[in-house]
């Protein structure tokens, strides 16, 4: 007989799982598009106060500085994509294996 509880619960899993990932990434994007709205308002501003030679070299350090702390951040961040990814694999990987079990023949 053929046990329907266990072909759905995978896929509720499976349902729960891709929804509680889509939220993360839609999240981080979000955040990702204030912080660089606010970041490119706030360089704006201050391309707008360069006056002189001094704070013209001012501006070209903190824009130096700000490459290289962004590069830093992109590949910490990337890191971070890369083991939410890896955990995410292995949690789908877990869902399906256990799926297996709803196509095997119940014997009564």
């Amino acid at each position: 007989m053929f046990d329907f509880n266990a072909f759905t619960t995978p896929m509720t899993k499976l349902i729960e799982l891709n929804k509680a990932q889509f939220e993360k990434i839609a999240s981080a994007q979000q955040s990702a598009i204030k912080n660089y709205v606010e970041l490119s308002e706030e360089r704006f501003n201050a391309a707008l106060n360069i006056k002189d030679g001094h704070s013209l070299n001012t501006f070209n350090k903190e824009q130096t500085e700000l490459m290289q702390s962004g590069i830093d951040k992109m590949m910490a961040e990337s890191k971070q994509i890369l083991e939410n990814s890896k955990t995410y694999n292995e949690q789908v990987l877990n869902i399906v294996k256990e799926s297996t079990s709803a196509f095997n023949p119940q014997s009564d």
